[in-house]
């Protein structure tokens, strides 16, 4: 049995939908085929009983006369009025009260062994211990002048023959039934794992080509195509993320590779010269401090980064934030870090809560704000604004900076991405803020929208649910 059930386990699916689709529909064939069966035999015995009922009411009519009721001696001289009522393979015949066969009228059934039974009540009886199956029907005959048992004895013979035909059509119907379900399983089987085996047939492909491979689509919406459809969505995913980790690679390591390179000059011009050149020393010792710098800065972002994409904290396990309060907060801190510039406030009235914890909003806020102090050159005016509609919260940032172009606007918030990277390099900054705070704001359920056109500035707007008062 063991070996059985391992044998089956290793079989291929499509085996297993033909097996089991064969074995159900020859199932649900062989149990209509019995039903049928036992209703056709059942029919059919009915049937007989129903004609030797018929025969003996007319037997009886011919004895029970209201003119007249026949003595033994008309009954035995009646024979050819019962030969009438008689039919092929048929017995007729009459027992008087001591059991002696009074008279007999038979249409070829001369092997009838079967011995007289005297009864009270009409009843049928099945014999098959004789040469042919017999069907019986006993009923007591009384009159004035005669008491007995009516006996008619029928061969069942031609019945048998017929059931068994039927039998053999319903056994040579259910083999075929059972072939004929054996070919539609393997062809159903067949029609339902071809898109599978197109699916089987990529992966192999994936795996010698690439992630560029795809499941061919068509015009259909049953499971078998959402299936073709949701792979080739799971592999575009899967393709963006290893281009966006192959970026970041390049990315990451174009950008620790100059302050390495920077340190290691400067570690290189004082093991050769600069010890003893106070001048070149304390050079040396700044740029390399604020190469290190850089490169604390550029690890604390990448941390900051992956905690915004991996972390688990949301947003119903944070205490909600009054928004006002936050950005009059951090607009007062920049007004300190940056008295050349105007920061000015569009909040409207009423108060405003959301489920961001009030360091990572703050954080989102100093990134927004930075990053428009950073690219407003010419006009230094930075305008925040604050509005609720529609249950969400908005949250604007207004510069009149450089602006960005169309194509790069999409690309903005990506991790280590910078518009214009000669000039982003000499401000500053390693292209992951707008990528921490993009993480930021998706993980509460924001989202973050940019406008802008060159020389004109640039509006970032955030949005995020309105949450209740914890007051």
């Amino acid at each position: 049995m063991n070996k059985f059930i391992t044998y089956y386990s290793n079989l291929p699916i499509r085996w297993k939908i033909t097996i089991w689709s064969s074995a159900f529909m020859f199932i649900l064939f062989l149990s209509y085929s019995i039903l049928q069966y036992m209703i056709i035999e059942h029919r059919t015995l009915n049937y007989e009983k129903e004609n030797m009922n018929h025969q003996l009411d007319e037997i009886l009519t011919f004895i029970e006369s209201n003119h007249q009721h026949l003595t033994v001696d008309e009954i035995k001289q009646s024979e050819n009025d019962f030969s009438i009522i008689n039919e092929e393979d048929q017995l007729i015949r009459i027992i008087d009260q001591k059991g002696t066969i009074v008279m007999d009228v038979t249409e070829d059934l001369h092997e009838a062994e079967v011995l007289p039974v005297l009864v009270n009540s009409k009843e049928f009886e099945i014999v098959r211990n004789s040469e042919d199956p017999l069907l019986i029907l006993r009923a007591p005959v009384v009159t004035d002048e005669f008491a007995g048992t009516i006996e008619i004895i029928r061969s069942m013979e031609m019945i048998d023959d017929f059931i068994d035909n039927i039998f053999f059509v319903l056994i040579t119907g259910g083999v075929g039934g059972l072939l004929l379900s054996f070919l539609g399983g393997t062809f159903l089987s067949r029609q339902l794992l071809s898109n599978v085996r197109v699916i089987t047939d990529t992966m192999q492909q994936i795996k010698v080509n690439g992630l560029q491979e795809r499941v061919p689509t068509y015009e259909t919406n049953d499971e078998i195509a959402q299936l073709g459809k949701l792979f080739n969505e799971l592999m575009d995913d899967l393709e963006e993320s290893f281009i966006q980790q192959k970026q970041f690679v390049e990315d990451a390591s174009h950008e620790l590779r100059t302050p390495l390179a920077i340190i290691h000059g400067h570690l290189s011009l004082l093991n050769r010269w600069g010890k003893d050149d106070p001048e070149v020393l304390n050079k040396s010792l700044h740029s390399s401090l604020k190469e290190v710098e850089r490169l604390i800065k550029l690890v604390q972002e990448l941390l900051e980064l992956s905690k915004a994409e991996t972390g688990t904290m949301g947003p119903t396990e944070v205490n909600p934030v009054h928004v006002v309060q936050l950005i009059q907060s951090v607009k007062h801190n920049f007004e300190l870090l940056h008295p050349d510039f105007m920061f000015t406030t569009h909040i409207e009235k009423g108060t405003q809560y959301v489920a961001v914890p009030p360091r990572h909003l703050e954080q989102i806020l100093i990134i927004l704000l930075d990053n428009a102090v950073k690219f407003s050159v010419v006009e230094k005016n930075v305008v925040i604004a604050c509005f609720a509609e529609n249950e969400t919260v908005h949250i604007q940032v207004i510069d009149k900076g450089i602006g960005i172009s169309k194509q790069d606007i999409p690309y903005v918030l990506n991790r280590f991405y910078r518009a214009d990277k000669a000039r982003s390099s000499k401000q500053g900054g390693q292209g992951l803020g707008l990528a921490i705070a993009k993480r930021w704001i998706e993980k509460y359920k924001g989202t973050i929208h940019i406008d802008s056109e060159e020389g004109k500035g640039t509006t970032f707007t955030m949005t995020f649910p309105i949450a209740k008062s914890p007051f």
